[in-house]
Protein backbone atom coordinates (compact mmCIF):
# COMPACT_ATOMS: atom_id res chain seq x y z
CA UNK A 1 0.00 0.00 0.00
CA UNK A 2 2.77 2.42 0.66
CA UNK A 3 4.89 2.44 -1.93
CA UNK A 4 1.39 2.01 -4.56
CA UNK A 5 0.19 5.34 -2.44
CA UNK A 6 3.28 6.94 -3.07
CA UNK A 7 3.80 6.32 -6.77
CA UNK A 8 0.14 7.48 -7.33
CA UNK A 9 0.84 10.59 -5.50
CA UNK A 10 3.65 11.44 -6.99
CA UNK A 11 1.93 11.12 -10.38
CA UNK A 12 -0.88 12.77 -9.60
CA UNK A 13 0.73 16.26 -7.27
CA UNK A 14 4.10 16.39 -7.88
CA UNK A 15 4.49 19.45 -6.53
CA UNK A 16 2.23 18.97 -3.11
CA UNK A 17 3.47 20.38 -0.18
CA UNK A 18 4.44 18.19 2.55
CA UNK A 19 5.21 20.45 5.67
CA UNK A 20 2.33 19.38 7.13
CA UNK A 21 0.23 16.47 6.28
CA UNK A 22 -2.94 15.09 8.50
CA UNK A 23 -3.21 11.40 7.50
CA UNK A 24 -7.07 9.84 8.68
CA UNK A 25 -6.75 6.27 9.66
CA UNK A 26 -3.70 4.38 10.87
CA UNK A 27 -4.77 0.63 9.82
CA UNK A 28 -3.07 -1.49 7.83
CA UNK A 29 -2.92 0.73 4.85
CA UNK A 30 -2.58 4.00 7.17
CA UNK A 31 0.10 2.81 9.03
CA UNK A 32 1.51 1.95 4.98
CA UNK A 33 1.32 5.11 3.53
CA UNK A 34 1.99 6.73 6.59
CA UNK A 35 5.91 5.72 6.27
CA UNK A 36 5.87 6.29 2.52
CA UNK A 37 4.66 9.97 3.04
CA UNK A 38 7.72 10.22 5.48
CA UNK A 39 10.27 9.19 3.19
CA UNK A 40 8.59 11.14 0.25
CA UNK A 41 9.88 14.42 2.73
CA UNK A 42 6.47 15.27 4.75
CA UNK A 43 7.84 17.46 7.70
CA UNK A 44 4.99 16.76 10.04
CA UNK A 45 2.96 14.19 9.96
CA UNK A 46 0.00 14.45 12.53
CA UNK A 47 -1.80 10.55 12.48
CA UNK A 48 -5.86 11.04 13.60
CA UNK A 49 -7.87 7.69 14.26
CA UNK A 50 -11.05 6.60 16.20
CA UNK A 51 -8.40 4.06 18.02
CA UNK A 52 -6.57 7.14 19.77
CA UNK A 53 -4.26 4.29 21.37
CA UNK A 54 -3.20 2.57 17.91
CA UNK A 55 -2.58 6.61 16.29
CA UNK A 56 -0.35 6.94 19.41
CA UNK A 57 1.61 4.03 19.27
CA UNK A 58 2.04 4.61 15.39
CA UNK A 59 3.10 7.57 16.13
CA UNK A 60 5.53 6.46 18.39
CA UNK A 61 6.87 3.98 16.23
CA UNK A 62 7.31 6.45 13.27
CA UNK A 63 9.28 8.60 15.56
CA UNK A 64 11.54 6.06 16.34
CA UNK A 65 11.90 5.13 12.99
CA UNK A 66 12.23 8.62 10.90
CA UNK A 67 13.14 11.00 13.27
CA UNK A 68 11.98 12.03 16.89
CA UNK A 69 9.03 14.66 16.61
CA UNK A 70 8.36 14.30 12.54
CA UNK A 71 4.33 12.54 13.65
CA UNK A 72 1.94 13.66 16.48
CA UNK A 73 -1.54 11.91 17.06
CA UNK A 74 -4.70 14.01 17.79
CA UNK A 75 -8.16 12.73 17.96
CA UNK A 76 -10.01 16.00 16.59
CA UNK A 77 -9.67 16.26 13.11
CA UNK A 78 -10.44 19.97 12.86
CA UNK A 79 -7.55 20.81 15.28
CA UNK A 80 -5.33 18.36 13.58
CA UNK A 81 -6.13 19.86 10.20
CA UNK A 82 -5.19 23.13 11.66
CA UNK A 83 -2.17 24.70 9.53
CA UNK A 84 -2.19 21.54 7.54
CA UNK A 85 -0.89 21.57 3.30
CA UNK A 86 -2.57 18.03 3.14
CA UNK A 87 -5.18 15.85 3.45
CA UNK A 88 -5.02 11.66 3.21
CA UNK A 89 -7.80 9.59 3.69
CA UNK A 90 -6.90 5.65 4.84
CA UNK A 91 -10.21 4.80 6.22
CA UNK A 92 -12.63 2.89 4.18
CA UNK A 93 -15.69 5.46 4.30
CA UNK A 94 -16.15 6.37 1.01
CA UNK A 95 -16.47 2.86 -0.37
CA UNK A 96 -19.60 2.08 -2.30
CA UNK A 97 -20.73 -0.14 0.98
CA UNK A 98 -19.91 2.52 3.25
CA UNK A 99 -20.72 6.14 1.06
CA UNK A 100 -20.22 9.55 3.12
CA UNK A 101 -17.46 11.78 4.54
CA UNK A 102 -14.92 10.87 6.90
CA UNK A 103 -15.06 14.73 8.11
CA UNK A 104 -16.35 17.64 8.13
CA UNK A 105 -16.94 19.39 4.60
CA UNK A 106 -16.45 22.68 5.99
CA UNK A 107 -13.05 21.81 6.99
CA UNK A 108 -11.62 21.26 3.18
CA UNK A 109 -10.14 24.48 1.97
CA UNK A 110 -8.28 25.62 -1.26
CA UNK A 111 -4.94 25.66 0.92
CA UNK A 112 -4.81 21.60 1.09
CA UNK A 113 -4.36 18.73 -1.26
CA UNK A 114 -6.38 15.57 -1.14
CA UNK A 115 -5.36 12.07 -1.45
CA UNK A 116 -7.60 8.99 -1.35
CA UNK A 117 -7.49 5.52 -1.11
CA UNK A 118 -10.40 4.37 -1.71
CA UNK A 119 -10.57 3.49 -5.76
CA UNK A 120 -14.18 2.09 -6.08
CA UNK A 121 -15.36 4.28 -6.59
CA UNK A 122 -13.17 6.45 -8.23
CA UNK A 123 -14.94 9.52 -7.71
CA UNK A 124 -15.45 9.65 -3.44
CA UNK A 125 -18.03 12.36 -1.84
CA UNK A 126 -14.70 13.52 -0.55
CA UNK A 127 -13.23 14.39 -3.70
CA UNK A 128 -16.27 15.86 -4.77
CA UNK A 129 -16.36 18.40 -1.83
CA UNK A 130 -12.83 18.83 -1.91
CA UNK A 131 -12.12 19.82 -6.10
CA UNK A 132 -15.77 22.39 -4.87
CA UNK A 133 -13.84 23.67 -1.91
CA UNK A 134 -10.85 24.07 -5.10
CA UNK A 135 -8.60 21.47 -3.19
CA UNK A 136 -5.68 19.73 -4.85
CA UNK A 137 -6.63 15.83 -5.41
CA UNK A 138 -5.22 12.74 -6.04
CA UNK A 139 -7.64 9.71 -6.16
CA UNK A 140 -7.39 6.35 -5.03
CA UNK A 141 -6.87 4.75 -8.58
CA UNK A 142 -2.86 6.16 -8.17
CA UNK A 143 -2.29 3.57 -4.89
CA UNK A 144 -4.64 0.58 -7.04
CA UNK A 145 -2.00 1.47 -9.88
CA UNK A 146 0.99 1.88 -8.20
CA UNK A 147 1.01 -1.25 -6.47
CA UNK A 148 -0.27 -3.07 -9.67
CA UNK A 149 3.38 -0.86 -11.72
CA UNK A 150 5.50 -1.88 -8.77
CA UNK A 151 4.33 -5.69 -8.59
CA UNK A 152 4.81 -5.63 -12.94
CA UNK A 153 8.42 -4.57 -11.99
CA UNK A 154 9.35 -6.61 -9.17
CA UNK A 155 7.98 -10.07 -10.96
CA UNK A 156 9.94 -9.01 -14.49
CA UNK A 157 11.98 -6.59 -13.90
CA UNK A 158 11.16 -5.15 -16.78
CA UNK A 159 9.54 -0.93 -16.44
CA UNK A 160 5.65 -0.84 -16.82
CA UNK A 161 4.28 2.16 -18.88
CA UNK A 162 2.36 4.08 -16.06
CA UNK A 163 0.20 5.82 -18.08
CA UNK A 164 -1.37 2.50 -19.81
CA UNK A 165 -2.11 0.94 -16.79
CA UNK A 166 -3.14 3.90 -15.51
CA UNK A 167 -5.83 4.10 -18.18
CA UNK A 168 -6.63 0.43 -18.49
CA UNK A 169 -7.77 0.47 -14.51
CA UNK A 170 -9.62 3.41 -15.20
CA UNK A 171 -11.53 1.67 -18.14
CA UNK A 172 -11.71 -1.39 -15.69
CA UNK A 173 -13.43 0.64 -12.81
CA UNK A 174 -15.61 2.53 -15.12
CA UNK A 175 -17.54 -0.54 -16.35
CA UNK A 176 -17.86 -1.53 -12.60
CA UNK A 177 -14.94 -4.58 -12.77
Amino acid sequence: DGSGWARGFQRALPNANLARVVLLGTGGAGSAIAHAALRLGTGHLVLVDREADRAQALAGSLNATHGAGRVSADTDVAQALQGATGLIHATPTGMAKLPGLPLPAALLHAGLWVSEVVYFPLETELLREARARGCAVSDGGGMAVGQAIGAFELFTGRAADAARVDAHFRRLVAGNI
